[in-house]
């Protein structure tokens, strides 16, 4: 079960073996610090999303992915994207990732037009269940954005990328905004 890449086809639509039994599909995105691939299983027809990222190229990315994981291994929750393991080969880590079959919110935004209220108000709310389950468990993201709210096949939200995340405890202020200065914040 070697993780190397292998051609399984021709031509720049061929797809490639990742694993025995798992094809590497396309690429899903790219971030600062890698890729994002999806994966399907031959047999079965189950996708997975893997990403990669070579320390070898990005050696400051070493503790973003392990904080990442450690993170992500923490949370269960149907707002936050699901983390299935993680696995080394050389320098570079792949992090195995529930695939979000909507794409990312960022797309269904309209320029200057933005989306209907109704759909806007419903990934709001999912949203805002989502980051009361991170609070609840002492994590703050630090990096929402459209980009990172993806979509599974029934349409609801997904928090994705903990590259960025920490944790917290109550009372400790340094990632409050500077009005919170001198309030008593209760949890």
């Amino acid at each position: 079960m070697a993780a190397t890449l292998t051609e399984a086809g021709t031509g720049p639509a061929a797809t490639r073996e990742f694993v025995e039994g798992w094809t590497l599909a396309q690429t899903l995105g790219e971030g600062a610090y890698g890729e994002v691939k999806l994966l399907i299983n031959r047999q079965t027809g189950e996708a997975v999303a893997m990403k990669m990222v070579d320390l070898k190229k990005h050696p400051d990315a070493a503790n973003s992915v392990r904080k990442e994981v450690c993170i992500q291994k923490m949370l269960q929750d149907t707002h936050i994207l699901r983390f299935f393991g993680k696995r080394s080969q050389g320098s570079v880590e792949y992090i195995f990732l529930e695939y979000a079959a909507g794409g990312e919110l960022f797309d269904r935004i309209e320029p200057d037009v933005g989306m209907p209220q109704h759909e806007a108000q419903r990934y709001f709310t999912q949203l805002l269940s989502g980051l009361n389950y991170l609070h609840q468990r002492g994590i703050a993201h630090r990096d929402l954005k459209p980009e990172n709210l993806l979509l599974d096949e029934h349409d609801n939200v997904k928090i994705s990328d903990f590259g960025m995340a920490t944790m917290f405890r109550c009372f400790q202020k340094p990632y409050f905004a500077p009005y919170f200065n001198g309030i008593p914040y209760i949890c």
